[in-house]
């Protein structure tokens, strides 16, 4: 059963790496993805808000609630393992594990392999992106941060009525522009935008793109990603990162206009029904 805690007016909760102050009636912490599947559902049920938050570093108030209740994902951190593709070399971790967990594991080799054959030394290798200690692999993900999208192998998503997809990349594509994800019970099939994106931006869209793709930069908006696999590597990226939070929510307007921003309301009716994910994020 998950923990459901009600928020005080100077709750931590309430705020983060922004300017700005939120209000939030409770705050949910789940333990593991079950609580917070519960958790989600609980929400759906009841068609309340939920914001969804990690470390709360942003910088925009991606993580600040505007009423409803808060995922606090803080109890969803670790390094599950490590393992080997011909793409490279991945680290398997919670969406709540911070950058400098993320680095000291990997540092200290204390992690499960998780394919085999695997001998490799990768102790001198690191978290692939510059992002500050305190950053979580999952916030990392939801913003694109320094362009994270091409080392994201796959990620686990959890979607606001409870059921979970792993999507991994190279393994489904649209076609054109119509998009099919299957999660659980759920069969989603919709078009994608009819603009084209770098996602710099937002999610990338494009015609042919994989569906990975629509998740990362998304802030949130469509699921809640709960695990992930990050290729690691000698060199840390530097790279854009246009986070949107609630202060700058208008950035996918100004830059493809009012139909994009429709457009990408009408996948979010989709993928999100009732609306409750990390409401004023992106759009």
């Amino acid at each position: 059963m998950f923990f459901r805690d009600k928020v005080r007016g100077d709750s931590r909760y309430l705020s983060d790496g922004s300017a700005i102050k939120g209000h939030a009636r409770y705050v949910i912490l789940p333990n593991d993805e079950t609580e917070l599947r519960e958790g989600i559902r609980y929400a759906n049920k009841g068609n309340t808000k939920v914001t969804i938050a990690g470390n709360r570093t942003g910088g925009r108030g991606g993580a600040v609630p505007s009423g409803g209740d808060i995922m606090s994902m803080e109890y969803l951190r670790g390094v599950v393992g490590v393992g080997k593709d011909s793409n490279g070399i991945f680290v398997r971790a919670l969406a709540c594990t911070s950058v400098s967990t993320f680095n000291e594991m990997v540092a200290n080799s204390k992690m499960d392999v998780i394919s085999k054959p695997f001998e490799e030394d990768y102790r001198s290798m690191r978290f692939p992106v510059n992002a500050s200690p305190s950053s979580t692999v999952g916030g990392c993900i939801a913003v694109n941060r320094s362009d994270i999208r091409r080392y994201v192998r796959s990620i686990r998503v959890v979607f606001s009525d409870g059921t979970f997809t792993t999507i991994k990349r190279g393994e489904s594509f649209a076609d054109g522009r119509n998009m099919v994800l299957v999660a659980g019970r759920n069969y989603f099939s919709f078009n994608l935008p009819s603009y084209t994106s770098d996602g710099v931006v937002g999610p990338k869209i494009e015609e042919g793109m994989d569906v990975i793709d629509l998740f990362i930069g998304s802030e949130g908006l469509f699921g809640i990603i709960t695990e992930a696999d990050i290729y690691i590597s000698e060199d840390v990226a530097e790279g854009i990162t246009n986070e949107s939070g609630k202060m700058e929510n208008h950035q996918i307007k100004d830059r493809y206009g009012q139909k994009a921003v429709d457009e990408i309301i009408r996948i979010k009716s989709i993928l999100d029904p009732n609306y409750i994910l990390n409401v004023g994020n992106l759009i």
